[in-house]
């Protein structure tokens, strides 16, 4: 049996569009990207959350969920297998990628759709009884080399908002 093929954004298009998941939105970004936008309730007693999956032709999927954000949700504490990003929402972290628990070869309504209630099933039993039931293993998040030398500062009070230095980070 030959391998499967790693579906391209058009191919996941037809894929998400297929299952006419009521009050989704699907549009490529820029030619580069395909967003789906969907709610979803983890249970029938559970709110219902409005979630972002991004997916690339390269690199895997990111699932974010919007609103309400898990993070103003959880008021200050810190949330378990999320991903730090710029933007809005909170990045989930669904799989291990060192495992291979997900290959970009499965389809989403089997992996990321049903992870991604599943990961709010125990996010809102989380924020009850402060244990997560979910198991897993979240990976180190390790800086890039770069991001570690170096941090991006405003030169002075006054200029702010209009210019900024690289200043190396050790010297404050």
């Amino acid at each position: 049996m030959p391998p499967l093929r790693v579906p391209n954004l058009a191919q996941r298009h037809a894929e998400l569009k297929a299952l006419e998941w009521p009050e989704s939105t699907l549009e490529f970004v820029q030619g580069r990207a395909l967003r789906f936008g969907f709610k979803v309730a983890p249970t029938p007693l559970s709110r219902v959350y409005r979630c972002s999956l991004k997916l690339y032709a390269a690199k895997s999927p990111e699932l974010f969920v919007l609103d309400p954000d898990p993070k103003a949700v959880a008021v200050g504490r810190v949330l378990p297998h999320t991903y730090p990003h710029d933007g809005a929402g909170t990045k989930l972290c669904l799989w291990l990628p060192k495992a291979r628990e997900w290959s970009a070869q499965m389809r989403l309504d089997e992996t990321y759709l049903p992870w991604a209630a599943e990961w709010l099933d125990y996010f809102e039993e989380w924020l009850v009884t402060d244990v997560w039931s979910g198991g897993g293993a979240h990976p180190e998040m390790k800086p890039r080399r770069w991001a570690r030398r170096f941090t991006l500062r405003p030169a002075c009070a006054e200029h702010s908002n209009k210019h900024t230095e690289l200043r190396e980070a050790t010297h404050g």
